[in-house]
């Protein structure tokens, strides 16, 4: 799974105490890198240049980085240098700057180690402890002061001077969003007459005294739930309690593959010796090697993995860590002696034998096999056990995009299809690969790569030097044969250029119709490239099992130029699809346009309540619900036509102090159907084990499927839905990007919620939220064929594209007509955006974008709802009554649709249909 992303910039150097040596420092195309030893890493991005209201008004479009230096250009004009000090101060120097260059911010993320046990200290004020537990307010400092200092339990300092003794400062705890780490936000007023900006550091020694956070089991200490263990009397009595437990699952006949036995004969499917896809009555199925229909139901990790992690640098929060080379050298990974794990530990001491790989996977994969799982999903070793027992397995092509290979900046896990480096290193890799799986019956198919984010390729590319991307390239050798002249060109994309050429090293300004228009055929020639050549290549070496996709995350499938293509050259596609209920409309959209079979390739819910874990995923409040949701999801899924196969995450769950290769700030969630002591979640899965046993009468349709009635997992009635108004985990950039917004899924908006209109053919919405002290960001993704139609006067932007909130904080159960605190906002969906709010005599100021989606077929909007036009503060715990509508016009003058997040389209005049909103941590 992919950690939830967080923007972030930083303008630091983290001294050693120990010696007071800087750290190794470093200019990079993606920020600067500080290599803080054994402190950890802080990631560092370009700063961003803000207006008077906290607006990004300048976009980065170009970076030239030579040694500890960088050239930043951002559109509109401004210039950035950057230099990196001997001493490590940080200096830049901004030219050309627009009028509304009014401040520049950056934020420093600081791994976790660093204040664990430590203190920080604002100016000459007095030093305060880093909360040992998550805090209440993440904000641990905010104001303004010409330093901060940073004093680590072991003695290292981070101590940094502001280029103004005004800077706003701000230290936040970002184990709010899941984030093992902490971050220090600044914003230093721009003055033209003075442009240079610099940083300065010092390095001092601060006493130590680490506070134990884990005890001996890889529990947490403060935490109590059901199943915790409390002894090591009580972790050995499990392995009797467990035959047991494990003797009284009886799950149904399979074949030897997992399939379902006599089916091939019924269905009249081939035989062909390996798995396969084919299409029977109107429903794709997924065959085994004998001919027998098969649903694929994985886990990911049958092999030790998110249960490793990373204890060097931080050994005094842990209750008890064994030495490397005794009883438990075998739960310290190979190789690593600074990653170990607490539940082969536990193992260790349940069965009195050293973890090896073969008797590991033969334990799980039996387990795994009682509660009716069939095939082992990605990110799993396939040792000898998974042959020996006859285990269907999943993989992931062997190639990029890493190791080795050159990704796109900007566009994450992505490659260029069009660099020859690239290419010869695919076709050596599949050359010496994929030959020793080719004949293994047991392999399902690959996977291409795991969540890229091809959604940013139209917006990264342009803004890459030519000189360093064959997509830059590209892109110029596509523009000059539509244009021919330059002149055509400079007048489509607003531009100067003197030549074509002259277009390919700097980066360009993707900020007219034309230029979006002509983003979006690049994005297709790029993928039509990059699907093509996997394949072509692919099948000079394996031509029996399946090519089943990137995996995509929900922002990225929904592209239907992607999907068309995607679905000419692969199986089947794949899909990481984290939600509560799930959304047939949705499914089925994706399915019409790849025309190939689905497989749900990543999801799980967690219990923070009763596993001691952080939440942050999709939580339910017991192990039984988890059970519950488990069924609804799989089994509701699994009567669609056309899905083949689901992979729920992960077999263990992951580590309490986070998964070991993010080091310091790894996922730390109840995402295993196995806790840490090894103990299953029984709850869950009694829940889940009826379904497992049953997916063929559900597949077949011999029975309905299970639908849970709670609320969240019951997509589109007209039950008062809600969601969870999660803290900013940055500065929100209002950029038409979620910067800023914490990592979980949009939540959507589909056609089935259209309240006026004739049909909802091409129009659905999906949206995030999140707030701070003083506002509340909204960020609406809207799939319109006609977008941003809007010619109407400020007091009826409803009548043309608009996104209307619908917010109230007092009597949330009262019903009727609207109170006189609640607020009707009306968000116009044209080009520079406009905001009213109905009832209001003093219109207040609204900051409003609006940017095109790139596809022509939509856009994105984006707004900042202050406290003074909410009516409160947003604060953790409080209520309110909210709602969101979707107006959609052809003409720009007259509304002919609506959809509406839970509402009915009385919702300007009656409140009675809104739903709930909760702010979150």
């Amino acid at each position: 799974m992919l950690d939830r992303r967080i923007n972030l910039f930083a303008l630091a150097l983290i001294l050693s105490a120990k010696t007071l040596q800087a750290a190794s420092v470093a200019a990079a195309d993606g920020g600067i890198d500080i290599n803080l030893g054994p402190a950890g890493t802080a990631w560092i991005n370009y700063p961003d240049i803000l207006d008077s209201k906290q607006s990004v008004v300048h976009p980065l479009i170009e970076k030239k980085v030579e040694g500890k230096t960088a050239t930043l250009r951002y559109d509109g004009g401004p210039v950035i240098h950057l230099d990196i000090e001997e001493n490590g101060d940080f200096t830049f120097k901004l030219s050309d700057l627009p009028a509304d260059a009014a401040q520049l911010r950056a934020t420093v993320q600081l791994p976790f180690a660093l204040l664990q046990g430590g203190t920080f200290q604002a100016a000459d004020g007095q030093a305060k402890p880093a909360p040992a537990d998550k805090p209440s307010s993440p904000h641990l400092f905010s104001g303004n002061t010409a330093s901060i200092t940073f004093n680590a339990a072991d003695g290292s300092t981070f101590a940094l001077g502001m280029p103004r003794p005004y800077t706003f400062a701000q230290v936040t705890d970002l184990r709010e969003w899941g984030q093992k780490a902490y971050s220090l936000l600044t914003t230093t007023p721009i003055d033209p007459a003075n442009p240079v900006l610099k940083f300065t550091t010092a390095g001092t020694k601060a006493p130590a005294a680490a506070q134990v956070q884990v005890d001996a089991f890889g529990q947490p200490v403060k935490a109590d739930f059901p199943g915790k263990v409390k002894s090591l009397e009580e972790l050995k009595a499990d392995v009797e309690a467990e035959k047991a437990y494990y003797a009284q699952l009886n799950p149904p006949p399979r074949d030897p593959f997992g399939g379902l036995p006599d089916s091939g004969t019924q269905l009249g499917l081939q035989k062909t010796g390996f798995f396969h896809v084919e299409q029977k009555a109107g429903r794709w199925l997924l065959v085994d090697p004998l001919g027998n229909a098969f649903y694929a139901m994985g886990v990911c990790i049958d092999s030790p993995g998110d249960d490793y992690t990373y204890v060097k640098g931080r050994e005094g929060i842990y209750a008890w860590l064994p030495d490397i080379g005794g009883e438990f050298a075998s739960a310290f990974r190979e190789k690593d002696p600074g990653v170990f794990s607490f539940h082969l530990a536990n193992q260790i001491r349940k069965y009195g034998k050293p973890f090896d790989l073969n008797t590991y996977q033969t334990t799980m994969l039996t387990r795994l096999r009682k509660w009716g799982f069939n095939t082992v999903g990605p990110f799993s070793t396939q040792g000898p056990a998974v042959q020996k027992m006859n285990f269907p397995y999943v993989t992931i092509l062997p190639f990029g995009p890493w190791p080795g290979m050159k990704e796109i900046p900007g566009a994450e896990r992505t490659w260029d299809p069009f660099d020859s480096a690239n290419v010869a290193q695919l076709r050596k890799a599949f050359a010496d690969g994929l030959p020793a799986r080719a004949n293994d019956p047991l392999l399902i198919g690959y996977y291409l790569s795991n969540e890229p984010i091809f959604e940013d390729v139209p917006r990264a590319i342009p803004r890459l030097p030519g000189s360093k991307s064959a997509a830059k390239k590209r892109l110029v050798q596509m523009l000059q044969e539509k244009y021919a002249t330059i002149d055509a060109f400079n007048t489509a994309w607003g531009q100067k250029a003197g030549s074509f050429d002259e277009l390919i090293e700097p980066g360009l300004a993707v900020s007219t119709p034309a230029a979006a228009e002509d983003m979006a055929a690049f994005t297709d020639l790029f993928f039509e490239t990059y699907y093509k050549l996997i394949h072509d290549e692919y099948k000079k070496f394996d031509s029996h099992h399946l090519l089943i996709g990137n995996r995509f995350q929900t922002g990225t499938i929904n592209n239907e130029h992607l999907l068309r293509i995607g679905g000419k050259y692969l199986d089947v596609i794949s899909y990481n699809y984290y939600t509560y209920g799930i959304d047939i409309d949705r499914l089925k959209r994706i399915h019409n346009w790849c025309g190939r079979p689905m497989m749900l390739t990543e999801w799980y819910y967690d219990s923070p309540k009763s596993s001691g874990l952080p939440g942050g995923g999709k939580d339910v409040s017991t192990q039984a619900e988890r059970g519950l949701a488990y069924r609804n999801y799989v089994e509701q899924s699994a009567a669609l036509p056309f899905v083949v196969g689901q992979t729920w995450f992960t077999l263990v769950d992951q580590a309490y102090t986070g998964r070991w290769f993010s080091k310091y700030n790894g996922e730390n969630g109840n995402t295993g159907l196995i806790a840490v002591s090894d103990r299953p979640w029984k709850e869950m899965l009694q829940h889940a084990t009826i379904s497992n046993y049953e997916i063929y009468d559900v597949m077949l349709g011999k029975r309905p499927p299970f639908a849970w009635d709670d609320p969240r997992f019951v997509m589109n009635t007209a039950g008062e839905r809600r969601v969870t108004i999660m803290r900013a985990v940055g500065p929100v950039a209002m950029d038409g990007t979620a910067a800023g917004f914490p990592g979980v899924p949009a939540e959507p908006i589909s056609g089935k919620r259209l309240v006026s209109g004739a049909d909802a053919t091409g129009f659905e919405a999906s949206y995030k939220l999140c707030y701070d002290d003083d506002n509340l960001y909204v960020l609406v993704d809207v799939s319109d064929p006609t977008p941003m139609k809007s010619s109407v006067s400020a007091d009826a932007l409803w009548s043309g594209d608009c996104v209307e909130l619908f917010i109230g904080h007092d009597k949330l159960d009262a019903p009727g007509q609207l109170l006189f605190s609640d607020r009707q906002i009306l968000l116009g969906a044209a080009a520079g955006g406009k905001a009213f709010v109905p009832h209001l005599t003093d219109q207040p100021s609204i900051p409003v974008t609006v940017t095109p989606r790139v596809d022509g077929k939509g856009y994105v909007l984006a707004a900042n709802i202050s406290a003074a036009v909410l009516g409160f503060r947003p604060a953790e715990g409080k209520q309110i009554r909210f709602d969101m509508a979707i107006d959609d016009s052809s003409d720009g003058h007259r509304r002919e649709r609506q959809l509406v997040w839970n509402g009915t389209d009385r919702n300007s005049s009656d409140r009675t249909g809104w739903g709930m909103a909760a702010f979150g941590k």
